[in-house]
């Protein structure tokens, strides 16, 4: 009995279609890009968006079971389940979009540490820091060339500049690389510059580690990993130029579904909305039970492909 046999048999039988998620996969994901890495970088894990969708929680434990201690999520309510999910006090919780204006106290009472996007949430920060007497933790976000988050090189040196960092604990300086999937765009070697420019801003008292690399940014060079690298769909095994040939990556789910029925049709016919495939000769077709609803779009249109 093959595998997908074995699995839709363990499901009842109303039930369409399976994802099977292979969190050892992602265990062993995650050790191939800790042990590329340059020695004595730390790799953290993004789960951002339910672990892109694969389950937070699940993903999240076999993690910090192969040593992951940092992670980083998009929004400050993800790593408000972080921590109720997990209670190991190494855990380092960082959250991309920063700290929102009266989610303060979620951050600090939960100890989750903020990655700063703009001149406002540097300023809200740091007056919750004198509001409470206490210098609070962050991650400083400069922009290199994404576009969108952080501060732009000007308002960055502004920043740096004034007395406002003067009650933050600066943990790393950061950047997002735009282009790294890229690995042959000069736009790669020119954040790194800016990043290098911004990063000798800071004065030496408040001089902190650097993350810079996403997943395509691992394979670009040791200068690109500094103190932490950030994968995101690498853990999960998503490929790209950039680095399936320089890291063995395992697929972390596939899709199982049932046959509804199967047919043939005569050459010349048509299938599908707006009849985009014609049958060039007589075809015997499987019609799958898969949609909308689980993710597979119209788009897949004569491009997707399954194996039966």
């Amino acid at each position: 009995m093959t595998f997908m046999q074995t699995l839709l048999d363990t499901v009842p039988p109303q039930t369409p279609c399976v994802l099977h998620i292979d969190l050892k996969a992602i265990q062993e994901n995650y050790l191939a890009l800790k042990n590329f890495i340059r020695k004595g970088a730390l790799c953290a894990a993004v789960l951002k968006a339910d672990a892109y969708g694969l389950g937070q929680d699940a993903v999240g434990t076999v993690l910090y079971e192969a040593g992951c201690r940092d992670f980083f999520f998009a929004y400050v309510d993800e790593a408000i389940q972080a921590r109720k999910t997990f209670h190991h006090k190494d855990l380092n919780l960082y959250v991309f979009n920063g700290v929102l204006p009266n989610t303060e106290n979620f951050f600090i009472e939960r100890n989750i540490i903020p990655c700063l996007i703009s001149k406002e949430q540097v300023e809200r920060w740091t007056h919750h820091a004198q509001k409470i007497s206490r210098k609070l933790p962050c991650l400083l976000h400069v922009d290199t060339g994404m576009g969108r988050e952080g501060l732009p090189y000007d308002v960055f040196k502004d920043v740096v500049q004034s007395d406002l960092l003067d009650n933050l604990d600066i943990r790393y300086i950061m950047s997002h690389m735009a282009n790294s999937n890229n690995s042959g765009s000069p736009k790669n070697k020119i954040q790194l510059d800016r990043f290098l420019k911004a990063r000798q801003l800071l004065p030496k008292t408040k001089a902190s580690l650097a993350t810079f690399a996403n997943s395509s940014g691992i394979t670009l060079g040791d200068n690109y990993q500094f103190d932490l690298v950030r994968p995101g769909m690498a853990l999960y095994g998503y490929k790209n130029e950039s680095y399936s040939t320089l890291l063995d990556l395992k697929p972390s789910l596939k899709t199982f579904a049932r046959i509804l029925l199967t047919r043939h049709i005569p050459k010349g016919e048509t299938l599908g909305y707006n009849c985009t495939h014609t049958c060039k000769r007589d075809t015997k077709v499987a019609l799958v039970s898969v949609g909308h609803r689980d993710g597979i779009l119209r788009a897949a249109s004569n491009k997707g492909y399954v194996l039966i």
